[in-house]
């Protein structure tokens, strides 16, 4: 029998997607999820994904449909960009539920469900819109159903197709990895345990694959016959580049996610760690539980050798962890699991302490206001005092699980406060007061995702960058958006006003190319915007 408690955090877990969806939308993901979408409906172009009027082809378009349809329901705003995150959020937390009641108890569904919710960095990724979400989710839908074909052959005329279905939604969400992955791992499993060799020819039933031709194929189709040679840039150059070469500029040490793992667990951590030590064992004892090691195993290994390495991609392995983690908390725990606890608890405690008499520390925190100081301070104090309750013995769902969901949902308070120095939003809200047909919004040494979507106005011209619209730049209708550093000291132009928007750590270099009283420069936050009036043309 499930105690009250258990169900009621449950249920409490369960909700925390939802909380705090209209934050402003931070740069640099989160803008550019939001703003892809929204372009969808302008440009009433539901094929080819747009950014800032141009064509953005990086990424498949599952999150842009999905977006853009919360905007047609519920209109253009963060809380209608976040909902079909939450909603994913939401999905995986009901499988890994599903999944860990039917493979392990109730309990540890519920227990396993908690713990992925309470985890630092899939909660961070209900709420920040990156394509991950997505992608981890249906190949999670994926895993989960090949698992129930397999060790449920009875159910594998629903289960296999599903599995197909899900496969399909996350090679539209992100690509080729949604299908090598559960590919991947199926054979792995196979070569451990030969028997299962049988058991896959389920998988090769026509449904199956009808399905995910059908969800695939279309769009890429389309998206060819549109822009010959996309299959080149799309498979090879967002691919296989991506991860032999360095050309993205994103490589990492080999053992980058052996840390990251970890760090972005916490609070779950410990339970995770005292499920290590039963991964070899469980390759005969328990094949249920080392399929979700080989799992872990293979994604970690074949992120560990790309040249891509984000933080972000390590999210495909959290549920499994969540799962794992919760059978161990099931069983009597290792001392050492509770004093490893402790001593993390301790540390952050420690280093929250620290943070106080360390003027560095101090100076950053005085940008913010007294309340993002706060609730900062808060967040860290709940996730260390999380793991030392976990530490002293108590329940596992209670003390790792209830304490990530105060400590991440204070972090969620303290981005809120803190939004001026996360997004453009501020930015926005004034170009947008003062904008006038004609004028001109222009940026420099990056791109702002979020001005276009707060403003309703394409950003004119980007100076001194390419960055992700390295596409949209190779065609020569687009050579006037991109312009050149020297471009600035023309400013102002002839009846036409100039917004330019940067990050002021540019500033210096900025002022250098304007001459004195030509503009009017304000800083919000981490951002300047420079405006110059348009000068009265010479009759």
């Amino acid at each position: 029998m499930k105690p009250r408690w258990l169900t009621f955090l449950f249920f409490a877990a369960l909700t925390a997607p939802f909380w705090r969806l209209g934050t402003p939308l931070i740069e640099v993901d989160d803008a550019r999820y939001a703003e892809v979408p929204r372009e969808m409906l302008v440009l009433h172009d539901w094929v080819t994904p747009h950014l800032d009027n141009m064509d953005y082809v990086e990424k498949p378009p599952m999150w842009y449909w999905l977006a853009a349809t919360s905007y047609e329901v519920f209109g253009v705003s963060e809380a209608a960009a976040r909902l079909p995150l939450a909603l994913l959020a939401l999905l995986g937390f009901l499988l890994t539920y599903w999944l860990g009641s039917w493979l392990f108890s109730p309990r540890t569904g519920m227990t396993a469900a908690i713990f992925l919710n309470a985890s630092a960095l899939y909660f961070f990724l209900s709420h920040y819109m990156t394509l991950d979400m997505a992608l981890s989710v249906f190949m999670f839908g994926s895993v989960a159903m090949i698992l129930r074909a397999l060790l449920h052959p009875k159910d594998a005329r629903w289960a296999a197709p599903a599995a197909w279905a899900f496969a399909g939604l996350a090679f539209l969400s992100k690509g080729l990895i949604a299908l090598v992955f559960p590919a991947g791992w199926v054979f792995f499993m196979a070569l451990i345990y030969p028997e299962t060799w049988r058991k896959m020819l389920v998988f090769f039933r026509p449904l199956g694959i009808a399905l995910f031709v059908l969800i695939v194929a279309p769009w890429f189709v389309l998206m060819e016959k549109q822009h010959p040679g996309f299959f080149h840039f799309f498979f090879v150059d967002q691919h296989f580049k991506r991860f032999l070469t360095m050309k993205y500029e994103r490589d990492q040490p080999w053992f980058f996610f052996f840390w990251v793992i970890p760090a972005t667990l916490l609070p779950v951590t410990p339970a995770v760690l005292a499920a290590v030590p039963k991964s070899w064992r469980a390759l005969k004892s328990s094949p249920k539980e080392a399929a979700l090691w080989i799992w872990v195993a293979m994604i970690v290994i074949f992120f560990s050798i790309s040249h891509s390495k984000l933080a972000t991609y390590a999210l495909p392995v959290f549920p499994t962890l969540a799962l794992l983690g919760a059978a161990a908390t099931e069983k009597p725990l290792p001392v050492w699991t509770k004093r490893v606890s402790s001593g993390l608890g301790a540390l952050l405690l420690a280093a929250l302490a620290a943070s106080f008499f360390i003027p560095a520390a101090r100076g950053f925190e005085a940008q913010f206001s007294l309340l993002a100081q706060i609730l900062g301070d808060a967040t860290i104090a709940a996730a260390g005092a999380s793991l030392l309750a976990f530490g002293i013995g108590l329940p596992a769902a209670v003390s790792l699980g209830a304490g990530g969901l105060l400590a991440w949902g204070l972090a969620l308070g303290t981005m809120n406060v803190a939004a001026s120095f996360l997004s453009v939003k501020d930015v926005a809200a004034v170009i947008t007061r003062e904008y006038k047909p004609g004028d001109q919004i222009d940026v420099y040494d990056t791109y702002f995702h979020g001005l276009p979507f707060y403003t309703g106005h394409w950003v004119d011209r980007i100076f001194n960058w390419t960055g992700e619209l390295a596409y949209a730049k190779k065609n020569p209708a687009n050579a006037g958006r991109f312009g050149y550093i020297e471009d600035i000291s023309r400013f102002p132009l002839p009846g036409r006003r100039v917004f330019l928007v940067f990050k002021n750590s540019q500033i210096k270099f900025v002022k250098s190319l304007v001459k004195p009283g030509r503009a009017s420069f304000e800083s919000f936050g981490p951002y300047e915007l420079a405006e110059f009036p348009g000068q009265k043309a010479v009759k």
